[in-house]
C-alpha cells in the first residue's frame, strides 16, 4: 500500500444515509475493505497510479454492494476504462479535458466564458467533481449513486459534460457574482451543493455529449487528447467488452511491451522523472494554496473580520497558487 493510500484510507468516511450504520465499527469494516479494494487494483494494473480522490470514488462502490469482491471488479474496470487518464504519472490528460471544458461552456454559455476568461480564473475548481465524480462535493448517498450509475454507463468524458451543466444550471448566480477572482473561484467549487434537480443536470450533460461530442470539442479548441487517453480508446475498449463475459477485460487490453503499459500515458513515458516529481509537488501546493485561501475566507466570516482583511487573506494564496498554475499551464 503507497503512502498516500495508507494515509487516505484512514479519514475516508462513510457516506451519510439512514440505509448505513455511522459507529466506528462499521467505519472500520468499511475502511478495510476500501482498503482491499483500492490495493487489489494497483497490484492489477501497477502501470497505473492512484490519485487523492480515487479512494473516495471506491468507497461508493464499497458502500454499495457491502463486500469487497464485486467491488474491486467495479473498481478495476472503471480505472481501466473509465479514468485511467486520472490515474497516469501526472494530470496532464485530465487537465486537458477541464481546458475542453472551457471550450464547452464558450458554446453553451459564452457569458460565463467571458467572465472566467476576463478574471483569468482556470477550472481548477471543478478538478474535485472530474477526479471522484462529485463524491468529494455531495453528502446524499443516493445523489451520489444516481450520477454514478449514469456515468458508468456513458463515456469517460461525460463527467466534465456535468460540470459543465452544474454550471449553466447556476448560469444566473455566476454572472451576478463579483468580479473578483476568489469570490468566483471559492463560488465555482461550492455549485454542486446547490443543485436540487440532479435528472434535469444529467439530461442535459447527455444532449451536451451529443450536440458537442469529445472530437468536436477538441477540433473547435485546437486541444487534442493523446491517442491512448481513455477518452479516445473508449470506442475500441470499453465499447467491445462482451456482455456475456464482464470480468474478461483483460483480452481488450494491449499487452505491456518494453516493461511498460501502452495504456499508460505517453508523456509519461517520454518525460523527465525529476522534472514529472517537480511538476506533482507544484500540483500539491496549487491545491493546498488553494485550500487555504478558502479557510481563510470562512475564518474571516466566522469572525466577522473586515472584507480588506478577508480579501487580503484569501487573495495573497491564490496569487501565489494563480503563479503556480501559470507554470503548470492551468489556465483557460
Amino acid at each position: 500500500m503507497t503512502g498516500q493510500v495508507a494515509l487516505d484510507i484512514p479519514r475516508t468516511g462513510l457516506p451519510k444515509s439512514v440505509e448505513y450504520r455511522t459507529d466506528s465499527d462499521a467505519t472500520k469494516r468499511r475502511q478495510e475493505q476500501l482498503k482491499t479494494v483500492v490495493t487489489s487494483v494497483l497490484r492489477t494494473y501497477p502501470w497505473l497510479s492512484y490519485y487523492q480522490g480515487f479512494h473516495e470514488l471506491t468507497m461508493t462502490y464499497v458502500s454499495v454492494f457491502g463486500s469487497s469482491r464485486p467491488a474491486i471488479e467495479a473498481a478495476k474496470m472503471t480505472a481501466v476504462f473509465l479514468v485511467r487518464d486520472s490515474m497516469s504519472s501526472d494530470l496532464d490528460n485530465v487537465l486537458q479535458q477541464l481546458r475542453l471544458l472551457y471550450v464547452l461552456l464558450k458554446m453553451i454559455s459564452p457569458e460565463i466564458h467571458d467572465l472566467l476568461t476576463e478574471l483569468d480564473v482556470p477550472a481548477f475548481f471543478a478538478i474535485s467533481w472530474v477526479l471522484t465524480w462529485f463524491a468529494h462535493d455531495l453528502n446524499e448517498f443516493g445523489t451520489i449513486c444516481r450520477i454514478y450509475d449514469f456515468l458508468i454507463t456513458m463515456p469517460p468524458m461525460q463527467v466534465v459534460y456535468m460540470a459543465a451543466a452544474v454550471i449553466k444550471r447556476n448560469e444566473n448566480a455566476v454572472l451576478a457574482y463579483e468580479r473578483d477572482f476568489a469570490v468566483v473561484h471559492t463560488q465555482l467549487s461550492k455549485l454542486p451543493g446547490s443543485i436540487v434537480d440532479w435528472a434535469a443536470v444529467i439530461d442535459d450533460s447527455y444532449y451536451m455529449q451529443i450536440d458537442y461530442p469529445p472530437t468536436k470539442l477538441q477540433h473547435i479548441g485546437k486541444c487534442y487528447l493523446p491517442n491512448m487517453s481513455a477518452i479516445s480508446t473508449y470506442e475500441s475498449t470499453w465499447k467491445r467488452l462482451d456482455p456475456a463475459r464482464p470480468l474478461a477485460v483483460e483480452s481488450l487490453l494491449p499487452q505491456v511491451r518494453n516493461g511498460r503499459h501502452p495504456l499508460a500515458t505517453a508523456a509519461a513515458a517520454s518525460s523527465d522523472v525529476a522534472g514529472e516529481k517537480r511538476k506533482g509537488n507544484r500540483m500539491a501546493g496549487v491545491m493546498d494554496l488553494t485550500n487555504t485561501a478558502q479557510k481563510a475566507r470562512n475564518l474571516a466570516a466566522e469572525h466577522k473580520w473586515s472584507l480588506v482583511v478577508a480579501t487580503v487573506a484569501s487573495a495573497t494564496m491564490l496569487m501565489y497558487a494563480w503563479l503556480m498554475m501559470q507554470q503548470l499551464q492551468l489556465h483557460p
